[in-house]
């Protein structure tokens, strides 16, 4: 499956839309990302094999400006969820303590739990991630929304 219409950006958007879920190296259309979910637009998954952390790197290449407004998440079975976003600054990754999120497996396998920024600004070039460690083997699903500026 190919990249669909979200990753065709405009210069700046004047409503919400996704921004890009990149591998670490910054590559968006490349055989390390995420794969796409069929049935819900913008949304890309990882699968962990079990009890470990895994990546969704956003737009990390910095490409432009954007406001990061919410992070939506979700697993394909009961396991707990650990979420944090993280910059990388001075070499080493930090963790943006108000968007951390600790779902139950209840929570992870029954809804499409939100962390609701407060419109977070990423300077182009800016490093950013979201690490999410899982309590067991599961799909995880991941999409965030802002605005390019």
């Amino acid at each position: 499956m190919g990249i669909r219409a979200p990753y065709d950006f405009p210069e700046a958007s004047d409503g919400p839309m996704p921004i890009r879920i990149t591998d670490g190296s910054g590559d968006w259309n490349g055989s390390g990302l995420p794969t796409p979910v069929a049935d819900a637009p913008s949304f890309f998954k990882l699968t962990a094999a079990g009890a470990e952390t895994i990546y969704f790197y956003l737009d990390y290449n910095g490409h432009k400006h954007y406001r990061l407004i919410n992070i939506n998440v979700k697993a394909d079975t009961s396991v707990t969820l650990a979420v944090a976003l993280q910059w990388l600054v001075d070499e080493t990754w930090g963790e943006k303590y108000a968007y951390s999120m600790s779902l139950t497996g209840t929570q992870a396998l029954g809804g499409v739990t939100t962390a609701y920024p407060f419109f977070e600004d990423v300077p182009p070039g800016t490093k950013v991630r979201l690490a999410i460690t899982t309590g067991g083997a599961c799909d995880v699903s991941v999409n965030a929304m802002g605005r390019y500026y």
